[in-house]
């Protein structure tokens, strides 16, 4: 751009200067003319004046013309009659020059009294500056007096003129050269400046501030670095805001436990969280369509297809097979258009919101199964009942069929009333309503009470309970959750063990944690009933479990109690071997 400039700059001086000197030389011309003009005329009056004196006009014309050379002024002077014939020259015989009744200068001064020409001369050669002024000759008679001068002298002025206009051009383009040159750089340089803090911000770089002083850049320039000064601070700070924006939406985003996927009219992700991955599977990140990352994330094309066909928000639910079981929810609509940087409207895109709803799923099944369980357990014993009272109304029985009958109405309203129980129970300790501030209890002491309990029973079916803890050991607990729990460990190993079994229960400290196992010698669990056994009402062995009385519920209630202390559970089993629960609680 300074070259360019710096060129337009020079031309422009270089024919201003020409175009000047062209307008100058016929100016001066002018100028040396009437200077001249003024000259012949001064001299025409003189000579006018004096054309009474004695010697006629001849006379008159040599002794005026040695009067003027006498003061420097060497002019032709000539009296010509009205009719156009020489009376006297200065410079020349009046006999052997013809009529000048036709010339210009003479014809001018007949008819407006002064006249003037500038021609070649027949008589002298060379050209002259002819003026003429009509007078009164010596005998008063209408006479014109005519002055002459070589233009000799303007010639060579005009050389003159053109040699010193040629130097002063060179001389002046020199000088414009150099001033071009300064001022180029003064004006371009800013200029520049201006361009590359431009350019960085088109590249995407920070804005950088710019204020010129009044040296580097002054009047316009100066107020254009300023306003771009401006400029750029507000969009530095524009852009900052943006970075921030963008960079706690992206935090948002990626903090939602929810996945987000987005992507532009032409199928191209434009985002993709971390969440999405992760519930999607991992995917390869060169592949710019979603339809390219695998099954799970085609069947979300697939909807963010029919989203920008339609222009409708869609809802659906997809059950994945993997990574792992899933079942999603995906919310997809449409994004707003977008204007592109050339004033196109462009279609914005799509987006989906994927939610993990696998859990509430599995609740809700969870949820449904436990009232079909709830219902199953209270309609066996209320069946058990109704039909015994039935049978004790339709007609009298003996003495032992009623006493019997007693009996196993008791039982299955004892069997209600523990279901009931449990219940009452487990739901308490979902919701937490436990005592606010929880004593220190001696496990030694739940266990020994909970063992005194389980012994006759264990007796009976010749099993022996072995107990090893630490008296000294005690935990921040309820004692009747901490009894409920282990109770319900102990009564399982003994329910569940072989006649003439054992069961193990240690207590000891560890790390700071309480360590409880109970180990039986029993049926055992199998590897797949492991992971479900803390359900309610999951049984193994359905009919065994109703034969001995269970609820279904004792290990859940165990599981719940100990997540309400903020410890851990863990069963290791062996099918006709043994079981063996640990428990983990935090010494308070």
């Amino acid at each position: 751009m300074r070259k360019r400039f710096f060129r337009a700059a020079t031309i422009a001086i270089a024919a201003g200067l020409f175009i000047a000197f062209l307008f100058a030389v016929p100016l001066m011309e002018q100028v040396y003319i009437d200077e001249a003009e003024l000259r012949l005329q001064a001299a025409l009056t003189l000579m006018a004046e004096n054309a009474r004196s004695d010697g006629g006009p001849q006379s008159l014309t040599e002794r005026t013309a040695a009067a003027l050379a006498q003061a420097g002024q060497h002019i032709r002077l000539t009296v010509i009659s009205e009719d156009g014939q020489v009376l006297g020259d200065s410079e020349s015989s009046p006999a052997g020059m013809g009529s000048h009744e036709n010339r210009k200068e003479v014809v001018k001064a007949l008819s407006e009294g002064r006249g003037r020409d500038i021609r070649r001369s027949a008589t002298l050669g060379g050209r002259q500056l002819y003026a003429a002024l009509r007078g009164v000759g010596a005998g008063g008679e209408t006479v014109i007096y005519r002055a002459a001068l070589p233009l000799d002298g303007m010639n060579r002025v005009l050389y003159l003129l053109w040699g010193c206009g040629a130097i002063g051009i060179f001389m002046g383009l020199v000088a414009a050269l150099i001033a071009a040159s300064y001022s180029a750089g003064r004006v371009v340089e800013p200029l520049h400046s201006l361009t590359r803090a431009a350019r960085s911000m088109a590249d995407g770089d920070e804005p950088a501030a710019l204020s010129l002083s009044e040296q580097e850049a002054p009047d316009e320039l100066g107020e254009l670095s300023r306003a771009f000064s401006r400029m750029a601070e507000r969009l530095a700070a524009a852009q900052l805001d943006l970075a921030q924006n963008n960079d706690r939406l992206a935090g948002v985003l990626q903090g939602m436990d929810d996945g987000v996927i987005a992507v532009d009219a032409a199928g191209s992700v434009t985002l993709m969280t971390d969440r999405a991955r992760a519930l999607l599977g991992d995917c390869p990140a060169t592949a710019a369509h979603l339809s390219e990352r695998g099954v799970n994330y085609a069947a979300i094309a697939a909807l963010l297809e029919t989203v920008a066909d339609t222009g409708e928000p869609v809802r659906d639910t997809l059950f994945l097979a993997a990574p792992e079981e899933r079942t999603l929810q995906v919310y997809a609509a449409p994004l707003s258009s977008v204007v592109s940087h050339t004033g196109a409207e462009e279609d914005g895109g799509a987006l989906a919101v994927i939610s993990d709803i696998t859990r509430l799923t599995k609740l809700e099944e969870i949820r449904s199964e436990f009232v079909a369980n709830v219902t199953h357990e209270l309609k066996t014993p209320l069946t058990s009942i109704r039909g015994y009272i039935e049978l004790l109304k339709s007609g009298p029985r003996d003495e032992d069929t009623t006493h019997s009958f007693y009996e196993i109405i008791e039982i299955e309203a004892e069997r209600l009333q523990k279901l009931t129980d449990d219940l009452l129970q487990l739901s308490e300790i979902e919701n937490r309503r436990s005592e606010t501030e929880d004593p220190l209890t001696s496990l030694s002491e739940i266990i020994e009470r909970a063992a005194g309990t389980l012994r006759p029973e264990a007796e009976s079916r010749g099993i022996r309970l072995y107990l090893f803890t630490d008296p000294s050991l005690m935990v921040k607990a309820n004692p009747r959750r901490l009894y409920q729990l282990i109770k319900n460990l102990m009564e399982n190993a003994v329910k569940y063990n072989r006649d003439g079994g054992a069961v193990n229960v240690s207590a000891h400290g560890e790390r700071g944690l309480a360590v409880i196992r109970v180990h039986d010698t029993g049926i055992g669990i199998p590897a797949e009933h492991r992971e479900r056994v803390f359900e309610r009402f999951y049984r193994v062995d359905k009919g065994r479990s109703r034969e001995l009385g269970g609820t279904g519920l004792g290990l859940s209630i165990v599981k719940h109690i100990v997540s309400l202390y903020g410890g851990d559970l863990r069963v290791d089993s062996e099918p006709g071997v043994g079981t063996t629960f640990t428990v983990r609680l935090k010494i308070q």
